[in-house]
């Protein structure tokens, strides 16, 4: 068994501590090497750009064990996020450029093996395959005009296991204009995760809720929390296979003590491969950087 995570490779750069750190980045990928680090085998399936950039975020993403076969080098610009105390731009501070992802037009049938488990991000659009999905559902914004059947399919399709930001629920319940018992009572989800930050998490496990709440904990960075809290629930439901109710509680205590490994770095890989310190060189940071550790 792998699990297979659809997505484009990314590069983080962050200013902290008048430095600029690097590091790879991108949901679906951090989730991936975390899993990696944890004794999963995993794969990652998309594009990377035909640049430096590109050449940087893959071997990055192979030094967290994350076998990269799947991987299809395409004509573009690699995406990249700067990262500061203050929030996070894909816009450079240098050059102002922007760079963008592009779509993933993949026939993973032909990719996959049956199997797999399958890691996708947000809306994705996928083909009927009866392989096990894992979905982290952080941003709604693809859905905003979308049609509220198709948004219906996207949702109450079968799903292993969901981390789904409060938001995001909020956004889906006022959209198709359910409740959250309804919401409930209409998914077919092993294990859903609603994730609300500091005000702790809801657990729905065989349609019943189980709330958690946060400690109080001071932070370096957060960026990759909700990335290694998903992680630990896929790995751990997978080692336990049938779970029950107690081991909600395990699970939920064996992540928080992992995102503890996480906030008290810099950026979301750091716990896994050490931050790359790079210096600008020339006129900005997208392709001309020199790595100096």
């Amino acid at each position: 068994m792998t699990i297979v995570g659809l997505s484009n490779l990314v590069l983080d750069y962050y200013f902290y501590n008048n430095k600029i750190y690097l590091n790879g980045g991108g949901t679906v990928s951090n989730i991936l090497a975390n899993l990696s680090s944890m004794g999963i085998n995993t794969k990652i399936c998309g594009y990377y750009g035909n640049d430096y950039g590109g050449r940087v975020a893959k071997k990055l993403i192979e030094e967290c064990h994350v076998d990269t076969s799947l991987l299809t080098k395409k004509n573009y610009l690699t995406k990249k996020f700067f990262i500061t105390p203050n929030g996070f731009s894909s816009t450079c501070p240098y050059c102002h450029k922007k760079t963008k992802n592009i779509p993933l037009n993949l026939d993973i049938q032909n990719l996959i093996s049956q199997n797999d488990i399958i890691l996708i991000q947000d809306y994705v659009k996928l083909p009927n395959i009866s392989n096990k999905i894992c979905l982290d559902f952080g941003y709604y914004q693809k859905l905003i005009y979308e049609d509220n059947k198709v948004l219906e399919n996207f949702i109450f399709r079968k799903y292993y296991l969901v981390s789904l930001k409060e938001s995001v629920l909020t956004f889906i319940l006022n959209k198709l204009h359910l409740t959250f018992e309804t919401f409930i009572n209409k998914i077919d989800i092993y294990l859903l995760l609603i994730t609300k930050g500091r005000k702790g998490t809801t657990i729905i496990y065989q349609k019943k809720e189980y709330n958690y709440q946060v400690e109080p904990f001071e932070e370096v960075e957060t960026n990759g929390c909700g990335d290694i809290f998903f992680a630990t629930f896929i790995s751990e439901t997978l080692k336990r296979q049938t779970l029950i109710p107690s081991d909600l509680d395990d699970i939920f205590n064996i992540a928080s003590a992992n995102v503890h490994t996480v906030i008290n770095n810099i950026g979301a890989r750091h716990h896994l491969i050490p931050n790359k310190i790079i210096i600008k060189d020339k006129k900005c940071i997208c392709e001309n950087f020199k790595i100096t550790n």
